[in-house]
């Protein structure tokens, strides 16, 4: 199963975060089309030389403070302060 062939209208705002080594780069550009395709307001953030999920796993990289902090500002936007 892939969020690729679902339904995406409706859907609430999204962000998807993704680095250049992230074996679901491809796959999560075309999300991210897809969503903007339905209407969805959607945000992508590509991490240069970054894996799957790697912001997660190393809290003291520049890089996961620079993802960490666009997140909180997409939830501030989105769910209010």
């Amino acid at each position: 199963m892939s969020p690729i062939y679902g339904d995406m209208h409706g859907l609430p705002p999204a962000i998807l975060t993704t680095g250049t080594r992230d074996l679901l780069l491809s796959n999560t550009v075309r999300v991210h089309r897809k969503l903007r395709e339905a209407g969805v307001e959607a945000s992508l953030q590509v991490f240069e030389g970054m894996a799957h999920a790697q912001y997660y796993r190393d809290a003291s990289a520049p890089e996961s403070r620079q993802a960490f902090e666009e997140i909180a500002r997409f939830f501030d936007a989105h769910l209010g302060k």
